[in-house]
C-alpha cells in the first residue's frame, strides 16, 4: 500500500511538471511582448526627434540636408572630420550632428535588417557608421517648403521604392513609419507586396498629391 502511495505522488508530481511546462510555453510569448519596449513605438519616437533636428536645420540652412548644404555645414564647422557623401541616409543625417542640431546617434535607430543600436560615438569617422541608421531619407524634396511631404521613412526594401514587408511584420506590427514635413508621424499598413496604398495608389506613385509632381528620390541607410 505504501509503495502505491509513492507511485501516486510521483505521477501527480510528474503531471504537475508537464502542465507547468505547457502553460509556460503558452504564456512566454505574451510575457515577452509585455516586457518588449515596442520597436514601432521606439521608431515613432525616434522619427519625431529626427524631425525636430531636420526642421531646425531647415530654418538655419534654408533647406533640409542635401549635397548643397553639405558644403555649408563643412564651412560652418571646419573642425569636423565627418564624411558628407550624397548616397546614403547616413551621409545626409551626419549633417544634423555636425551642424549641432543633434548631439547623439540613438534617434537615428530603427529595428530593420542589418541595423544595430548606435554606440553614440559621434567623433570623426565614427559618426553614424554602417548599421547605425534605420531610416531612409527623401533627398529629392530637400528644398521643398510644403508641409505635407514624406521626409523620413522605415522600413524600405534596400534599393527599391517598396517597403520591407517581413521587417514591417516583425518589427513594426505590419506597418511603415513615415515622418512628414509638418512634423507628424504616420503609421501606414504594408501589404504582402511591400506596398502602402493611399487613395488607391502606391505610396511612391509620383501622382500622389504630397509629391507635388516631383518623383521621389530616396537615400537608403547603409
Amino acid at each position: 500500500m505504501r509503495s502505491q502511495r509513492w507511485w501516486k505522488w510521483i505521477v501527480v508530481i510528474g503531471m504537475s511538471s508537464i502542465l507547468a511546462v505547457f502553460f509556460l510555453a503558452i504564456l512566454l510569448p505574451y510575457l515577452v511582448r509585455r516586457t518588449n519596449p515596442g520597436h514601432r513605438a521606439e521608431a515613432v519616437s525616434n522619427a519625431k526627434q529626427v524631425g525636430l533636428a531636420l526642421f531646425c536645420f531647415q530654418e538655419d540652412y534654408g533647406a533640409y540636408p542635401s549635397a548643397n548644404s553639405a558644403a555649408m555645414v563643412k564651412n560652418n564647422n571646419p573642425d569636423t572630420a565627418a564624411s558628407f557623401g550624397n548616397t546614403s541616409s547616413n551621409d545626409f543625417f551626419r549633417q544634423l550632428i555636425a551642424s549641432g542640431m543633434m548631439d547623439q546617434e540613438r534617434p537615428f535607430y530603427a529595428r530593420i535588417a542589418g541595423s544595430r543600436k548606435p554606440d553614440n560615438v559621434v567623433t570623426g569617422t565614427r559618426m553614424l557608421e554602417k548599421g547605425e541608421v534605420g531610416f531612409a531619407y527623401v533627398v529629392s524634396h530637400a528644398a521643398c517648403k510644403e508641409k505635407d511631404i514624406p521626409l523620413v521613412i522605415t522600413p524600405l526594401a534596400k534599393g527599391k521604392l517598396l517597403f520591407d514587408f517581413q521587417c514591417a511584420k516583425g518589427s513594426f506590427k505590419g506597418t511603415a513609419i513615415v515622418l512628414y514635413t509638418d512634423g507628424g508621424v504616420a503609421i501606414h499598413p504594408v501589404d504582402r507586396n511591400g506596398r502602402v496604398m493611399i487613395n488607391g495608389k502606391s505610396f511612391f506613385d509620383p501622382s500622389q498629391p504630397y509629391w507635388h509632381g516631383i518623383p521621389p528620390k530616396v537615400a537608403w541607410p547603409e
